[in-house]
């Protein structure tokens, strides 16, 4: 009987964090409220705090857990590619994959950072986490001997991250290529 209330709390915490998850990269963490993320999962508010004490408990449980996933298919995009530009190249294919669709909204963490009300609270420095994490595999990308490889790391994390803010604004026709070509040019130099 506990190994069923285990299992059952466990589906619960899966359905609010996946339902969390696209309400808040859809709409944002602060347009969204507990009631609604407890109903689109189908599940008693009971569930909810069950599993997490506080929305920003919740949150932060999205927000670490797709850090983590976000991460791990970096990894494997960057471990599919023999050469420097090919890696490059696959970061920004990876990050635009989605950037044609309805739905899609840029950096999720850009926006995430952005409704924190507290600049050291415990959301931004997921963000932080992450980006840094980000920007350590795009060190990791770049050729070990190079002498500019921090400078580029930053240069291209840069560009990563104004190129899919771009691709949500649409202010430029291809921010992605553009961002793209812009990284394989400076790593020639």
């Amino acid at each position: 009987m506990a190994q069923d209330r285990e299992k059952a709390g466990g589906e619960g915490r899966r359905k609010l964090i996946d339902t969390a998850r696209q309400l808040f990269t859809l709409r944002g963490v602060a347009h969204v409220g507990i009631n609604e993320v407890t109903a689109e999962a189908g599940v008693a508010r009971m569930t909810l705090y069950n599993n997490f004490p506080s929305k920003e408990a919740l949150t932060e449980a999205v927000y670490r857990e797709m850090a983590e996933k976000a991460l791990a298919r970096l990894d494997e995009v960057i471990a599919s590619e023999t050469t420097e530009e090919k890696r490059i190249s696959g970061l920004f294919s990876h990050f635009g994959r989605n950037a044609g669709s309805p739905s899609y909204r840029g950096c999720s963490f850009i926006h995430a950072s952005l409704q924190e009300a507290d600049p050291k609270g415990k959301l931004q420095a997921i963000v932080q986490t992450y980006k840094k994490a980000l920007r350590q595999r795009i060190f990791a990308m770049l050729d070990g001997k190079r002498r500019n490889r921090a400078l580029l790391a930053d240069q291209i994390t840069i560009l990563l991250d104004g190129a899919v803010t771009e691709a949500y604004i649409k202010g430029v026709d291809d921010p992605l290529a553009a961002a793209r070509q812009a990284a394989i040019t400076l790593a020639r130099v």
